[in-house]
C-alpha cells in the first residue's frame, strides 16, 4: 500500500540493504530496504509491505480483546510488529492499523469479516520506493 512518510535515519548494513527509521503520523518506525537508496529528511511515497508470522484463525480474530487500532513495536527483533486494528476489505484483505494500512494477502474470500477487530504479527516489515 502506498503511504507518505518521511526518512529519518537510513543505517546500511552493505551497499544494497539495511533499516530505514521513517516517520508517518509523528511515531517512528523501522523497515527492512533492499536495492533502493533513502537520504534522511527525504518525504516520499513508499510501498509497506510484510512477512507476517504465522497465526491461527482463533489468534487473529480473538487476540484484540479491547478493539484497539494501533501498532507496537517487538522488544525482540529488529522490523518486527504486533499490530491491531479491522479488517477494511478481503481480496486482498487490506487492514487498517492507524498509523497504516496493509495488504495481508488473500487468506479470505467472505466479506462477513470486514470491520472485524484483528491481531496480526509483523515478522518483518519492509519498506520501498514507488
Amino acid at each position: 500500500m502506498k503511504q507518505k512518510v518521511k526518512i529519518i535515519s537510513v543505517s546500511k548494513t552493505d551497499e544494497h540493504e539495511g533499516t530505514v527509521t521513517f516517520q508517518i503520523n509523528g511515531r517512528h518506525f523501522d523497515a527492512f530496504f533492499w536495492g533502493d537508496n533513502f537520504l534522511p529528511g527525504e518525504e516520499l511515497h513508499v510501498s509497506l509491505t510484510q512477512l507476517e508470522y504465522p497465526l491461527s484463525w482463533e489468534t487473529v480474530f480473538g487476540e484484540n480483546k479491547g478493539r484497539e487500532i494501533k501498532i507496537e513495536k517487538s522488544n525482540v527483533k529488529d522490523w518486527a510488529y504486533y499490530c491491531y486494528g479491522t479488517i477494511q476489505s478481503v481480496r486482498p484483505v487490506i487492514a487498517n492499523f492507524g498509523d497504516f494500512q496493509l495488504d495481508l494477502g488473500d487468506w479470505i474470500n467472505d466479506d462477513k469479516v470486514v470491520g472485524q477487530f484483528i491481531y496480526w504479527t509483523i515478522d518483518r516489515l519492509d519498506i520501498k520506493r514507488v
